[in-house]
C-alpha cells in the first residue's frame, strides 16, 4: 500500500507517524515544499525576540529523523502541483525537474497561506511575512543588516507578537491596523487593555489602511497608507492566513462553506481514498454543530492523527473543536474559548453574558495580579458557550482550559459555579475568578 502525504508539518507528520506505527510494511512518502518538517511556527515571534537560541530549535522532529528512525520517505523542497484522481497519480516539481508518482491513499495537509494583498512594492527587499521557518530565516537575515524602523501591517495575534518582538530588539515599531481596534474585534475591554499595554512600546496607527510599499534600488524605504507614508527599513505583513486549497480545488475535491476542504469525522474528503487534515481542512465546531475553520496547531496535530489511523484501516474520529487560544502581548495574557456574543448571534444562538474580576492568587500574597473573565452562555438552557479572559496571570491559559473543558462537556454556568477547584494562597484565591464569574452568571436573570 502506497500512502502519500502532501505537507510535512503538524498534520502531515502526525499522520505519517500513525500510519507507520500501525502498518510497518507500508510505503509512506511525505512531500514538503519547504526545507523543514514538523516545526513550531508559533515560536517564530519568540525566536525574533531572542527567546529562542536557534532556528533549528524550532524543529520538533527534523526530516532526517523521520527517514532514519521511522522509515518515512520525506522529500523536502518538493512541491505537489497536480492530482489526477482517476489515475491516482501526483505530479511533482523539485530542483531536478518534474516527475509523477502513484498513490493508493493520499492526505492533503497543505496548511494555510499568508494573506498579502496585491500592493505595489510587495516584492521589495524588506517586505516579509512570517509563516514558516524559511520566512524566519529571511527575516533574521534582514535583522542582521541593522534596520532601525519597522512597520507591522495588521493588529491581530501574530502582528502584535511580532511588534513586541521587534521592539524588544530595539527597533522603532509602528503597527498599522485598518480597524479601529486591535485583536480582530475581540471584546472592547480586551482591546482597550491591549492598546494600553502597547502604548509607549509601539506606535499604533488605527483606522489606517496600507496602500503599498515604496523603495529605492529594490530596497524598502516606506510603507504607504491612506494617512501618508511611514518610513520603514522593514515591513512585516501579518494580515492572517487562508486555507491552502488550490491543489484540492483543481482536482475537483469539494470545499466546504468556510472555503477549506470539506471532511467527515474520519478526515475523508469527497474523493475516494483522499483525506485532508490541518489548516487546509474544516473542523466541526462543538458549540454550533457547523463546520468551522480555526487554524491552530493542536487541531492540526489531532486531525493528522485521526487521518493517519483511518488511512491505515483503523477506526478513529475527530470530535471537533471549541477554538481555544491564548497569547501574550508584552506582560498581558489574553485567552479565549468557544464563541463570543457576536459569533453566537451569527450562529442563531441567543446568549447572555457576565463579566467578573478577581485575582490570580490570594490578595495578601505579594505580586498577585488581576484577572478579568467574561462568560457567554445560552439564554435558554444556560449552557456555557464561550469565555474571554485577560490579565497578567501566568496561568491564564490553564484557567481558560477549565472553561474549554466545561464547554466541551456541555456544562451550564451553574455547573461551573459548583466546580471544586484547587485553593492555596500562592496558587489561587478561595473564590477563583472562574467561580466568581460563574456565580455571577448563576444569578443572572
Amino acid at each position: 500500500m502506497r500512502c502519500v502525504i502532501v505537507g510535512g508539518d503538524a498534520a502531515g507528520m502526525s499522520a505519517a507517524s500513525q500510519i507507520r506505527r500501525q502498518r510497518p510494511e507500508w510505503s509512506i512518502t511525505v512531500l514538503e515544499k519547504g526545507r523543514f518538517t514538523s516545526y513550531a511556527a508559533c515560536g517564530i515571534p519568540y525566536a525574533v525576540a531572542g527567546d529562542v537560541e536557534s532556528i533549528r530549535d524550532l524543529e520538533v522532529f527534523p526530516a532526517e529523523r523521520f527517514r532514519q528512525e521511522r522509515r518515512i520517505d520525506v522529500r523536502t523542497s518538493t512541491e505537489a502541483t497536480a492530482i489526477d484522481l482517476g489515475a491516482r497519480t501526483l505530479r511533482l516539481a523539485h530542483e531536478g525537474g518534474e516527475e509523477t508518482i502513484g498513490w493508493d491513499r493520499l492526505l492533503l495537509a497543505t496548511g494555510a497561506l499568508p494573506i498579502v494583498p496585491p500592493w505595489p512594492g510587495r516584492e521589495l527587499q524588506g517586505v516579509v511575512v512570517v509563516r514558516n521557518l524559511e520566512d524566519l530565516a529571511r527575516l533574521t537575515s534582514l535583522l542582521e543588516q541593522g534596520p532601525r524602523r519597522a512597520v507591522v501591517v495588521g493588529g491581530g495575534y501574530v502582528g502584535l507578537e511580532m511588534a513586541e518582538a521587534l521592539a524588544r530588539r530595539g527597533l522603532e515599531v509602528a503597527v498599522v491596523e485598518r480597524a479601529d481596534g486591535v485583536m480582530g474585534g475581540l471584546d472592547p475591554h480586551i482591546t482597550e487593555l491591549v492598546q494600553e499595554e502597547m502604548a509607549g512600546r509601539c506606535d499604533l496607527r488605527l483606522s489606517t489602511t496600507v496602500t503599498g510599499f515604496e523603495g529605492h534600488g529594490g530596497v524598502l524605504r516606506a510603507v504607504t497608507t491612506d494617512a501618508g507614508p511611514l518610513e520603514a527599513d522593514l515591513a512585516v505583513v501579518a494580515l492572517g492566513v487562508r486555507p491552502n486549497v488550490e491543489l484540492a480545488r483543481a482536482a475537483g475535491i469539494s470545499l466546504g462553506e468556510t472555503g477549506a476542504v470539506a471532511v467527515d469525522a474520519h478526515q475523508r474528503t469527497s474523493a475516494p481514498d483522499v483525506f485532508a487534515a490541518g489548516d487546509c481542512a474544516e473542523a466541526l465546531h462543538r458549540v454550533t454543530g457547523r463546520p468551522a475553520w480555526v487554524p491552530l496547531a493542536l487541531t492540526a496535530n489531532r486531525q493528522g492523527r485521526v487521518a493517519g489511523v483511518c488511512m491505515a484501516d483503523g477506526d478513529a474520529t475527530f470530535p471537533g473543536i471549541v477554538g481555544s487560544a491564548v497569547t501574550r502581548v508584552c506582560e498581558l495574557a489574553i485567552a479565549r474559548t468557544g464563541l463570543d456574543s457576536a459569533a453566537a448571534a451569527r450562529a442563531g444562538i441567543q446568549t447572555q453574558s457576565v463579566e467578573a474580576s478577581g485575582t490570580d492568587r490570594a490578595h495578601y500574597i505579594r505580586g498577585h495580579q488581576a484577572v478579568w473573565i467574561k462568560l457567554v452562555f445560552r439564554a435558554d438552557d444556560r449552557r456555557l458557550v464561550g469565555a474571554l479572559l485577560a490579565g497578567r496571570d501566568a496561568a491564564l491559559g490553564k484557567r481558560c482550559d477549565v472553561l474549554a473543558t466545561a464547554i466541551t462537556a456541555g456544562m451550564t454556568v451553574d455547573d461551573v459555579a459548583d466546580l471544586d477547584l484547587c485553593y492555596a494562597p500562592p496558587f489561587a484565591p478561595v473564590w477563583d475568578p472562574i467561580l466568581r464569574a460563574a456565580n455571577k452568571a448563576a444569578f443572572a436573570g
